[in-house]
């Protein structure tokens, strides 16, 4: 669905982080609504705007005229503004009721938002009592309770609120549109290829599980024979390297044989996520701080998914209830070595599994992920607001 310019106020997305290449899902949503909405800018005030934005210009040539920084002008002329994470709307929430401009805003886990936590209550409650706040998508089922809770706290709003359910995230459309061209450990290679994919937040990555994923690599590497030690090759992709590694572990001659891969942007970790059988994530919530907490799958889950890995990954809080299947599309697992040590020996045993269920997770994560669904129903949120927005006299309460 495409704004109509004419017909409808301009918009504008607010960020603090973009165009940043690496946060992936950002570039995926940011993008793909510059193209529903040719009308529309980002205005981002990320320190790093410029050296960020050089690199941008040069993957996305058609866009980058409508990526500019963050100024106090930037939200003169429009008629509805749109952000992602808590953090976000509260810092801009001074300058959209300033302007008087009306906003929607995705609430992702992180970005502010903890769990039975004063300070992310008061700042979301406060952004949901604001007479600017239009529309709000959340992503998961706990956040849905978070906000009714926190939205029956507010009392009486001058105007109702949109509440748009859309269970997941984004992950940028080349993920649907590459071809499945790959291979799998039992199924056409030799090698088990076993990766870890996030982002370091914090010393030895705890909140990802890194310490974790280390002690089972290692772990598995004592109990594997000689050949099955052979086939093994290790992965991690992120902002962590090899001393990372020896912090967890110690001192390890199989340190040499981990590939560290550093940070990847999507085109090239498109390709690079077809080479891996399984992607681990032995996330923990409440660790990064306190009520923090991680959404299912993670983006690096789903996108190795979307290449037909497997997800051997936890979920504490439930939140892939009702979309993936323990042992059937996914494989569940505890933040514990031993979990994860066990969870890879019977794959190794039975390597035929890992194709079956990489692929059967891919199809879940294909319909559930679609971006007709995910981008498409942000984009319908959107469309609505403007033309509600429209219909406003000047004066908007």
């Amino acid at each position: 669905m495409v704004e109509a310019a004419s017909a409808t106020p301009r918009l504008v997305i607010l960020d603090d982080y973009f165009p940043n290449i690496f946060t992936g899902f950002r570039v995926a949503e940011y993008t793909a609504l510059l193209d529903a909405f040719p009308g529309a800018v980002v205005a981002s005030a990320s320190a790093d705007f410029h050296r960020d934005h050089a690199v941008f210009a040069r993957l996305h040539p058609e866009q980058a005229a409508r990526v500019v920084p963050w100024q106090n002008s930037s939200l003169e002329g429009v008629g509805l503004a749109y952000l992602n994470f808590l953090n976000n709307a509260s810092a801009f929430l001074p300058s959209l009721e300033g302007a008087a401009v009306p906003f929607v805003f995705t609430l992702y886990p992180g970005g502010g938002l903890a769990l039975d936590d004063q300070e992310s209550d008061a700042k979301l409650r406060r952004v949901l009592a604001s007479p600017m706040l239009r529309a709000i998508v959340v992503t998961q089922p706990v956040t849905m309770n978070v906000v009714r809770r926190l939205i029956g706290e507010t009392g009486e709003r001058s105007s109702p609120i949109e509440i748009a359910e859309i269970t997941g995230g984004i992950a940028n459309s080349i993920y649907f549109d590459a071809t499945l061209d790959r291979t799998w450990f039992g199924a056409g290679k030799s090698t088990l290829d076993v990766a870890f994919v996030a982002h370091k937040y914090m010393p030895r990555g705890r909140n990802k599980g890194f310490d974790v994923f280390v002690e089972a690599i290692e772990g598995l590497v004592a109990r594997c024979s000689d050949d099955q030690r052979g086939s093994l090759r290790v992965h991690v992709v992120g902002n962590f390297d090899q001393s990372d590694w020896q912090e967890c572990a110690g001192m390890s001659e199989f340190t040499a044989n981990v590939v560290f891969h550093d940070l990847v942007e999507t085109f090239a970790l498109v390709e690079l996520m077809a080479d891996f059988d399984v992607v681990v994530s032995p996330n923990v919530p409440f660790v990064l701080h306190p009520g923090n907490f991680d959404g299912f799958p993670t983006g690096c889950c789903l996108e190795g998914s979307l290449r037909g890995a497997v997800m051997m990954a936890t979920d504490p809080l439930d939140l892939g209830t009702g979309l993936y299947e323990h042992e059937q599309t996914f494989i569940e697992i505890e933040p514990k070595a031993e979990s994860v040590i066990e969870a890879l020996l019977k794959l190794v045993a039975q390597p035929a599994r890992i194709k079956e269920i990489g692929l059967a997770g891919r199809n879940v994560s294909r319909r559930v992920f679609d971006p007709r669904v995910q981008v498409g129903g942000r984009v319908e949120v959107l469309r609505r607001q403007l033309i509600e927005v429209a219909a406003l006299p000047c004066e908007v309460p």
